[in-house]
């Protein structure tokens, strides 16, 4: 189902603490999905619902709607560091290697 890298996992759990939120539950979301794959988004909830799906990995307890389990099959939550920055990002074996409907993309 869905992968929370270790590294991720670390980072999840340091801003838990800091906004003590240690008992939440990681929601992923779909905000959308375009010609690229699904948008996901994620955030910290104090509760679950009966349509959620529960999902353990690396010491954090991730949530979401069930509508969304398609999407998060072979996902992959990892936190980056680079130069331009770091954050989260969720990569989905849907996504379009190419960006978008727009790009032209030519195989």
């Amino acid at each position: 189902m869905l992968n929370i890298t270790e590294l991720a996992a670390n980072k999840i759990k340091e801003i838990m603490v800091d906004q003590n939120k240690e008992n939440s539950y990681l929601r992923i979301y779909v905000a959308g999905v375009g010609c690229s794959g699904p948008n996901f988004g994620m955030a910290l909830d104090d509760s679950k619902t009966d349509d959620d799906i529960i999902i353990e990995e690396n010491g954090i307890t991730a949530v979401a709607d069930q509508r969304f389990a398609p999407y998060l099959e072979g996902a992959v939550i990892d936190y980056i560091e680079s130069e331009q920055g770091s954050g989260f990002e969720i990569k989905s074996p849907f996504e379009s290697d190419c960006g978008s409907c727009c790009s032209g993309c030519r195989g």
